[in-house]
C-alpha cells in the first residue's frame, strides 16, 4: 500500500492521461457520425431535388416515353436544340446528385434507386455525343465503373 501512496501523484498523471486520449478518441468519432449523418441527409436532400426536377420535366425525365422526339446525333428533342441543351443540363444534374448520393450511401437500395432514375437515360450516355464529349471524365472511378455496369446491365436484359 506504502508503494501506491509514494506513487499516487504518477498514477493519476497516467488515469489523466488514459481519460484524455479516451475523450479524443470520442470526440473524433461522434463529429465522424456526425459528419456521416449530414452526408445522409445532404444525399436524401439531393434525391428530393432531383425527382422534383423530374417531376417538373416529366419530358426530359423519361426519354423512353417517346424516344422519336430525341435525336441524339442532330442533338436535338423535337427539332430543338435549346431543349436538348436543357435536358443536357438536366442528366448532368442527376448524374451529379447521384454521384453524391453514390460517395455517402451505396447502399443496395440507394443504388436500386440510382439505377431506376438513369436507365431511361441510357440512350444518352451511350450516344456518340456523350461519350466522346468526356463528360463522364468528371466523376470519380468508382462511380464511373457504376454508371457503365448499370449501362452493360440494361444492355444485356435488351438482347
Amino acid at each position: 500500500m506504502a508503494w501506491f501512496w509514494d506513487n499516487a501523484v504518477t498514477i493519476g498523471t497516467l488515469v489523466m492521461a488514459g481519460a484524455a486520449i479516451i475523450a479524443l478518441i470520442y470526440a473524433h468519432w461522434q463529429i465522424s457520425e456526425n459528419r456521416k449523418a449530414e452526408s445522409r441527409g445532404n444525399a436524401n436532400e439531393l434525391w428530393r431535388e432531383t425527382l422534383r426536377l423530374g417531376f417538373d420535366n416529366p419530358k426530359l425525365s423519361d426519354p423512353t416515353l417517346n424516344p422519336g422526339a430525341f435525336d441524339y446525333e442532330k442533338l436535338t428533342i423535337d427539332g430543338s436544340p435549346e431543349l436538348f441543351q436543357k435536358y443536357e443540363m438536366f442528366v448532368d444534374t442527376i448524374l451529379n446528385a447521384s454521384e453524391e448520393i453514390f460517395s455517402v450511401s451505396p447502399t443496395r437500395e440507394w443504388l436500386a434507386a440510382l439505377r431506376l432514375q438513369l436507365r431511361p437515360h441510357r440512350a444518352y450516355l451511350q450516344s456518340k455525343h456523350y461519350v466522346k464529349s468526356g463528360y463522364i471524365e468528371q466523376y470519380t472511378p468508382k462511380f464511373r465503373a457504376f454508371l457503365h455496369a448499370m449501362l452493360s446491365e440494361g444492355q444485356e436484359r435488351h438482347a
